[in-house]
């Protein structure tokens, strides 16, 4: 049963071409150097900073705001799950701008698709294409620079239960819905990107293909090498589009700490695929007391 008019057989082109500029005008957004920080820094709401005020134990408030805003989930809804604090928003930051620019080259993404897509799906998968070379190229980086995973592991967390939380943001094409913050979801990629930098350091410190050995250009090179190899098929990720958008709507009035389990009870986020597991230990770790019972968590890291 969804609450809102997704998957209605009437098409109004009218309404398809308003919600492909919402597309267009991310991806304008996203042209600009710094953007990725500044769509973070949208404020908390008085009752969110009443909450925060109350917390003991808890760190600074604009760490919790960027953590909100990367998550789609309130300040209070943290505080029901009995979480701790992820990331701070300087590692966060920091994750954001380790990349050598490449917003400014978001056009090679776009031609690279080379998909019969049509428009607004085509634009919404290639910009999936380009925020996984960010990702990836930003993930090796800090692992580089830090000689661990922890931030990355945390963001592709924080990304991931984004995608499904603010799945309510979808553009419509004929009869179906299809979640916009899908694009940004590149957990898939961060985690390879992870497992690849763990497998580099691990090698002789002499060795050419070590991680502290590689440059920018090499490392730059690697990321566009794992999403051309590993990315998301467009089939797959318009599938995950799709059903993040139907999902979301259909749990809409329902409280908020029961949206994603009843989703999973109904059905409507099939356990069968991969992103659906990586978003069962997302939520695991980031709002552990909401998923807790649910047997699929306990599959989820059992895989």
């Amino acid at each position: 049963m969804s609450y809102l008019p997704a998957n209605d057989d009437f098409f109004d082109p009218l309404a398809s071409t308003g919600k492909s500029e919402k597309v267009l005008e991310w991806l304008a957004r996203l042209a600009q150097p710094g953007v990725a920080v500044n769509l973070l820094t949208q404020n908390i709401p008085p009752q969110g900073k009443a909450a925060l005020a109350q917390m003991s134990g808890y760190e600074q408030q604009d760490d919790w705001q960027i953590i909100c805003n990367l998550s789609g989930h309130s300040l209070n809804d943290f505080m029901d799950a009995g979480a701790t604090l992820p990331l701070t928003a300087a590692e966060v930051d920091h994750f954001r701008r380790n990349h050598r620019c490449v917003e400014s080259h978001i056009s090679r993404d776009f031609l690279a698709a080379r998909t019969d897509l049509p428009s607004p799906l085509a634009e919404l998968y290639s910009l999936y294409l380009h925020r996984a070379r960010v990702d990836v190229e930003a993930a090796l980086f800090v692992a580089q620079a830090t000689g661990s995973i922890r931030v990355g592991r945390a963001m592709a967390d924080l990304l991931a239960v984004g995608g499904f939380a603010n799945g309510l943001e979808y553009i419509p094409y004929v009869s179906q819905t299809y979640s916009v913050p899908a694009a940004f979801d590149t957990s898939d990629m961060i985690d390879r990107a992870n497992q690849e930098a763990l497998r580099r350091l691990t090698l002789d410190a002499d060795n050419p293909s070590h991680l502290l050995q590689l440059s920018p250009d090499e490392i730059g090179v690697l990321a566009i090498h794992m999403v051309e190899q590993h990315a998301m098929a467009a089939t797959t990720f318009l599938d995950k589009a799709n059903r993040l958008a139907e999902a979301r709507q259909d749990v809409t009035r329902l409280p908020v700490n029961t949206q994603f389990a009843t989703a999973l009870q109904e059905g409507d986020l099939p356990t069968t695929d991969p992103w659906v597991m990586r978003l069962c230990v997302a939520y695991a770790r980031l709002l552990p007391t909401w998923v807790a019972d649910l047997p699929e968590i306990a599959a989820a890291f059992g895989n």
